[in-house]
């Protein structure tokens, strides 16, 4: 400022003479503070009126809502209320759809289960139809084999006692009936260790099936 006041003054001197010069500046300045502190209570009082407006604002808003119909206020907190409950239907309603889903595929799984073990059962009970069909046969075999064994005992017997009399050979009728019961009792016990084979891989197959069946 004083700077400023020295410039003034320096260049108003060559015109008007120092004193003037410096009166003539200090007048001017002394207005412009005027000019200055106006405007600053100008700006004051504009921030005041701001401030106030808006709290006059706000009160009006609160009074607004005071005054506004209850019943208008009750229709507003409804609409609120049935929107939130929409959104809580719509996302029970997603979770219901997904455990829907859910339960679809379990219960395709359990039938596919179901199916799988309907048939591994029926294979179970062929097995042990067919397993009880050979246990007869192979007690049937081993009961004539039994017979055959004991006819053969009796025929050696037999032919034993013949030996010591006459000979073997020389009775044929009686030479081709030994052979052929003791053929027929080789093929018998062939049979039987047939049958007793296919016994043991049809037991095999029925455990491996219970196996299955009780891990399922």
């Amino acid at each position: 400022m004083a700077l400023k006041q020295d410039i003034a003054v320096t260049v108003l001197s060559r015109r008007l003479g120092k004193q003037a010069a410096q009166a003539k500046v200090e007048s001017i300045l002394a207005a412009e503070q005027l000019r200055q502190d106006e405007l600053i209570k100008l700006r004051l009082k504009h921030i005041k009126l701001r401030i106030k407006i808006h709290r006059l604002e706000a009160e009006l808003r609160d009074r607004e809502e005071h005054a506004r119909d209850p019943l208008q206020l009750q229709f507003e907190q409804l609409q609120a209320e049935r929107l939130e409950k929409k959104k809580h239907a719509e996302k029970q309603s997603e979770e219901s759809l997904k455990m829907q889903k859910k339960i679809s595929g379990s219960l395709e799984l359990l039938s596919n289960i179901k199916e799988k073990l309907f048939w591994c059962q029926m294979d179970v009970h062929a097995k042990q139809e067919q397993l009880a069909a050979v246990e007869a046969t192979v007690a049937r075999k081993r009961d004539l084999l039994t017979r055959t064994k004991q006819a053969r005992n009796s025929l050696q017997r037999d032919n034993q006692r013949l030996k010591e009399r006459r000979g073997l050979l020389g009775n044929r009728v009686l030479l081709r009936d030994f052979e052929d019961t003791v053929d027929a009792s080789d093929h018998l016990e062939e049979q039987l260790e047939n049958l007793k084979g296919r016994q043991a891989e049809i037991v095999f197959s029925c455990s491996r099936w219970r196996k299955k069946l009780g891990t399922t």
